[in-house]
């Protein structure tokens, strides 16, 4: 940059020398003022001797055009429109202010040298040290004098002031005894804005070339009328012609430096602005005969790295960025090119923090003021950092912020992100750059590009730095994040320059990152835990579960979860929401079953996000699921909805309710880091407690982002179990038909109320009338057969079907029933697979034979409601029971013991209803004139005796039972009583059952009267 500004000093130094000359691009043709009548400004070489000859009408060989390189000298000359020639020459004008801009690139460096004070200036009295150059001028000295003179003087660098960033001081020495020394300031700037004036009149702007000026030109000159000083007079001092010279080896040899840019020299183009006396302005352009070369002989090798902040791993850090450009002082060296844009990919492992979220604001272009010499006005909230460069200005002094960007507004969507990159100091320089940062998308690592765009066309201009250092805020909101691991990465980056030469190989060279403190192996152990709002069994209740994860431990990529037996919620009671609405979060609200919510980023304060939890249907193969959509709104970000969907399935054993997640680990390129999630179910009167007051549990398999795992387990309970009530109902049934070939049916009928304890075991023994068929215990399913797939069973080992009816599933869950063959054990088990929409319950029965007794029990019923339950097992080639003598002979009784979850019991003799049976007369007996005759119904309904020398008896009957009608015999049964005569009464007994569809039977048996 303070190149630029030496070569802008030199021309401007010219232009004060003479009373400020440099010429303006058009001349005002209301007052008829002419441009310069000469205008030169270019580099050349020589010796302070030989350079005063270089015009340019001298040949080529005479310019320096090396790009990049530190000429020998930096020539500007002006000859003003005048009038008349050689001694009779005058100025057509005075000039008051005159100003000069160089060309993007060509700069001066006041660090190269000394500095005089301007006291020191003033008082004649700078250093030789401070000298940056000379100059040779004419100009025209009005009455008493009416001559041109021929002056010349020197030229020292004055000490930096606020506001200036380059201030040079020309010392023109008199012509004794007429003319007394004259002093003039040239005020160097950089053109880092937008000056609509300036370009209206052709001159570029904003591209931070610079541009010097000498205003307040003093139009008179003290000189003396005679030998004593008391005789005094002012004469009117006019510049007619200057010749000012820089020194571009002064001081360390690097005082001046070409452009790094190649090109014609039409790219060299100055201007020269000249204002009178009357405000009248003209400017004029000049291009040098000779333009700028030798770019494939610039050296170029910036390097950028990124050092930590804090350097232990998974922590918050404001990592240090270094972009360091290696600058050629020697006057016979050839200066590093100026970059024309940048790139750089951090090292891998080092990512953004949700965590910086926090209180975070972004600033919009708009308050940035690009191109305007306003100051940035970007909010406290959005700035993420500070930077400092270092250039021509003194040390430390061209300083300021890194800020979060909005350059299409808020929120911000989506990557790429941007930053505002602002530094300013106090000599008049602003720089504003905008950087793009890209995340890749799976992995997170940084791309930082810093170009030039139709937006910021000298986003990154040519301005000579050697050092960039970008300072990231530290602390728990720090906006980046540490590797999760040791492993040392790399910053890679590549540079283009102005010269066109020099493109480094893309993304190299590497400098080395690490990450410290790391253990021996990372740890994966997460915190769990649960809470219920009821701890009452059976009661409703909501349920909260919780995983933490500290920093230093490794992320957490998935969780299986499996909830305490006995807690389930009723499905039927929450319309699900359907797809593909499921699958975006854009759920009704009437399937809303809860509230999720989540922290992300590392160090002490992450972020917190949370959103709804919705009932789906299938999900990733599981009958049901959960679609938790939440925000990615954290500051000025919304990164849109994070969707996840959470498969929910039952376990096929103990009906444990069984949900498997996917976490996201990265959202818009930015690794979640996730530290806590929070799953809620809290709809009402949806989630049921256990009814079992034993000790509990919720299970989870967690799996990390580097495929470790970790079983972690929380503690559950429930009481007051005994205050649940248990009454359920156990019926049995089979049927008179019966054969060898097809054996004999059962069918199995249990119900229960709502709200009672459920049931955990059931036994039963059959009694010896239906043993168990040996021919088809034979035929079992073989235990690897089932266990592989229960429909790969052969179908001789299919004895019946099953179906239960719970309050928990929309419809009832199906299915047959297996015998199946365990090695260990000497008779098949008797196995229900009961399936409805994708859920399937396995009830394993255990089965003894002892002397012909079969006995049954199914050990670990699921802690679940039941309204109903039926097993049938029907006659066929392949029944599990045969028939052993005639079923209606005598009552069946099936001893029966159900257990419930809450310990208590139901305890009865089942009566087996055989269909088929019909009435059956059990005895008879004449007592006095009354037959009683004793009958056994098979169900509700009415019996009618009847017979000759009877009188007819009925009797209705509610269920099934035995019971006894007493009959009156007839007046001829009754004489023949007192006759003592022998006489036979044939009786017959009618049963008409009270269910329609049921057949109606009969009995018959003859009675002998005699006494």
């Amino acid at each position: 940059m303070t190149q630029r500004r030496l070569i802008a000093v030199q021309k401007a130094l010219v232009g004060a020398l003479l009373a400020c000359a440099l010429s303006a691009l058009a001349a005002s043709s209301a007052f008829g003022w002419a441009p310069p009548a000469k205008w030169e400004a270019g580099t050349c070489n020589g010796t302070q001797l030989t350079v005063k000859n270089c015009e340019y009408t001298s040949p080529p060989s005479v310019f320096y055009t090396q790009a990049a390189g530190h000429p020998s000298w930096g020539l500007t000359a002006f000859e003003v429109a005048h009038t008349g020639s050689g001694e009779s020459r005058r100025p057509d004008e005075t000039l008051k202010r005159i100003r000069v801009d160089v060309p993007p690139g060509l700069a001066a460096d006041p660090q190269a040298l000394p500095t005089c004070s301007r006291a020191e200036f003033t008082a004649n009295a700078c250093s030789p040290l401070t000298k940056a150059g000379f100059v040779e001028l004419e100009a025209f000295v009005g009455a008493p004098v009416e001559k041109v003179l021929k002056l010349e003087g020197n030229v020292y660098n004055l000490e930096q002031e606020p506001g200036l960033p380059l201030l040079f001081g020309i010392e023109v020495k008199g012509v004794p005894p007429l003319v007394e020394n004259t002093q003039l300031l040239l005020e160097g700037h950089v053109s880092y804005a937008r000056e609509p004036a300036l370009e209206a009149r052709g001159v570029p702007s904003g591209d931070f070339h610079e541009w010097f000026q000498i205003d307040n030109i003093p139009p008179e000159v003290t000189v003396k009328l005679g030998p004593l000083p008391i005789e005094l007079a002012k004469a009117k001092l006019q510049t007619l012609k200057s010749k000012l010279f820089f020194d571009g080896h002064a001081g360390h040899g690097n005082f001046l430096t070409l452009p790094s840019e190649c090109g014609p020299p039409s790219k060299s183009t100055s201007y020269i602005e000249l204002e009178d006396e009357k405000h009248e302005v003209v400017s004029a352009p000049t291009v040098p005969p000779v333009g700028v070369d030798g770019c494939k002989n610039v050296p170029f090798n910036p390097t950028a790295q990124v050092k930590p902040q804090t350097s232990g791993y998974d922590q918050p850090d404001g990592a240090i960025t270094d972009v360091l450009v290696p600058q050629n002082e020697g006057e016979n060296e050839i200066n590093t090119a100026d970059i024309v844009s940048g790139h750089a990919l951090f090292p891998e492992g080092l990512t953004l923090n949700p965590s910086a979220a926090h209180g975070l604001e972004a600033c919009s272009p708009a308050l940035v003021h690009f191109e305007s010499k306003e100051a940035a006005q970007c909010p406290a909230g959005s700035r993420i950092g500070s930077v400092n460069i270092e250039t021509d200005l003194p040390k430390g002094s061209l300083t300021g912020g890194v800020y979060l960007a909005a350059p299409n507004g808020t929120p911000i969507t989506g990557p790429p992100y941007a930053t505002y990159i602002v530094a300013e100091s106090v000599y008049d320089v602003k720089v504003k750059v905008e950087a793009t940062v890209t995340p890749d998308p799976t992995t997170g690592r940084l791309k930082v590009d810093v170009v030039n765009s139709a937006a910021h066309p000298f986003n990154l201009p040519q301005l000579p730095f050697s050092r960039a250092t970008l300072t990231l805020n530290g602390g728990p909101r720090a906006p980046l994040a540490n590797p999760l691991s040791c492993v040392v990465g790399n910053t890679e980056s590549d540079f283009i320059a102005y010269s066109g030469e020099g493109i480094l190989k893309e993304f190299q060279p590497a400098f080395p990152f690490a990450a410290t403190d790391c253990p021996a192996a990372i740890p994966f152990s997460l915190s769990q835990s649960t809470s219920q709002t009821s701890n009452t069994a059976g009661a409703f209740t909501s349920f909260t579960f919780n995983l933490g994860r500290a920093d230093g431990q490794q992320n957490l990529a998935s969780v299986q979860t499996t909830l305490p037996a006995g807690l389930v919620g009723l499905i039927p009671s929450v319309p699900l929401c359907p797809e593909p609405g499921a699958n975006v979060g854009t759920c009704p609200a009437s399937s809303q079953i809860g509230t999720a919510s989540a922290t992300a980023g590392v160090g002490g304060e992450p972020f917190g996000f949370s959103g709804p939890v919705y009932l789906t249907g299938p999900t990733n193969g599981a009958p049901y699921g959960l679609s938790i959509p939440i925000e990615a709104a954290a500051g000025p970000f919304d990164l849109g909805r994070v969707e996840t969907r959470v498969a929910v399935g039952v376990d096929p054993h103990s009906a444990r309710v069984i949900a498997t997640a996917t976490l996201p680990r990265i959202v818009g390129g930015v690794p979640l880091h996730l530290r806590g999630i929070s799953v809620a179910v809290n709809r009402p009167s949806f989630l049921l407690n256990p009814t079992f007051c034993g000790q509990l549990a919720t299970d989870s398999k967690l799996t990390s982002t580097f495929n470790a795992s970790q079983i972690a387990s929380s503690q559950f309970g429930v009481t007051n179990c005994g205050a649940l009530a248990f009454k359920p109902s156990f019926k049995v049934a089979s049927s008179t038909k019966t054969s060898k070939a097809n054996g004999a049916p059962l069918k199995v009928n249990l119900t229960q109320g709502a709200h009672q304890a459920n049931i955990r075991s059931v036994f039963t023994q059959l009694p010896l009338q239906l043993p168990s068929r040996l021919t088809t215990l034979q035929k079992a399913c073989p235990q690897a057969t089932f266990e592989a797939n229960p429909a790969s069973c052969p179908a001789t080992s299919v004895v019946g079907s099953a179906t239960a009816v719970t309050p928990v599933l929309p419809g009832s869950v199906t299915g047959p029933a297996y015998l199946v063959s365990h090695a260990a054990e000497a008779f098949p088990n008797l196995v229900l697979v009961l399936q409805d929409g994708g859920v399937r319950v396995i009830l394993e029965g255990t089965t003894d034979i002892k002397k012909g007794i079969t006995t049954s029990t199914f050990a670990s019923v699921p802690d679940v409601p039941v309204s109903s339950f039926s097993l049938s097992l029907p006659t066929g080639p392949h029944s599990a029971l045969a028939a052993y003598g005639n079923l209606c002979a005598h009552s069946l009784i099936m001893p029966t013991v159900i257990t419930a979850q809450s310990g208590a019991q139901f305890k009865q003799s089942t009566k087996i209803a055989v269909a088929g049976c019909g009435i059956r007369i059990v005895r008879r007996k004449l007592v006095g004139h009354t037959l009683r005759i004793t009958v056994q119904t098979p169900a509700a309904g009415r019996i009618t005796v009847t017979g000759r020398n009877l009188k007819t008896a009925k009797r209705s009957v509610r269920k099934a039972t035995t019971t006894t009608l007493r009959v009156r015999l007839g007046r001829a049964a009754v004489s023949a009583l007192k006759a003592h005569r022998r006489l036979k009464i044939k009786v017959r007994v009618k049963f008409a059952p009270r269910q329609k569809g049921e057949a109606r039977s009969t009995a018959s048996t003859t009675v002998s009267v005699k006494r």
